[in-house]
């Protein structure tokens, strides 16, 4: 199963003006393999499609080529302050936030009510807070120790 992220900019160029088609899933067509574009902000059609291309691969009848079209809410590196983007576009998309989404379809359906989307993003948020004091507190690793975290045997 091979998927594109496509967050609509190969870093900082929108895709639109490098590309001369705006499905990059048609790619998969000379290989006569299925290339399904997919709502990649949708947190249940994303589990749904790639659930689907698994079993097809797993089963022997091949390959797919899934594109997930989604945004990235930053600039490609830290030193970018994404100025090429029109305004409004990540506004826009701020909306169609795949946990936003998630979280209003939940509360929707009795699932998840907003109250307790905000206890868990808390109680998240805090467990974020520790792991990061723990690593700004603890000493770099050594070479050897950084083998097991990039290497497996």
């Amino acid at each position: 199963v091979f998927i594109i992220t496509n967050n609509l900019y190969g870093e900082y160029s929108p895709l639109r003006t490098t590309t001369p088609i705006d499905d990059l899933a048609r790619r998969a067509d000379p290989f006569d393999m299925p290339g399904v574009v997919v709502d990649g902000q949708d947190v249940d059609t994303v589990f749904e499609v790639v659930t689907t291309a698994v079993e097809r691969a797993r089963s022997g009848a091949g390959p797919s080529l899934l594109e997930m079209k989604t945004y990235r809410y930053r600039g490609h590196s830290r030193s970018d302050p994404a100025k090429y983007r029109p305004e409004g576009e990540l506004d826009f998309w701020k909306t169609r936030d795949p946990i936003l989404l998630l979280g209003a379809k939940l509360a929707a359906e009795g699932v998840l009510s907003e109250a307790q989307q905000d206890e868990i993003r808390a109680a998240t948020q805090v467990e974020i807070d520790a792991a990061a004091d723990r690593a700004a507190q603890s000493p770099y690793p050594t070479l050897e120790e950084t083998r097991s975290y990039v290497y497996a045997g």
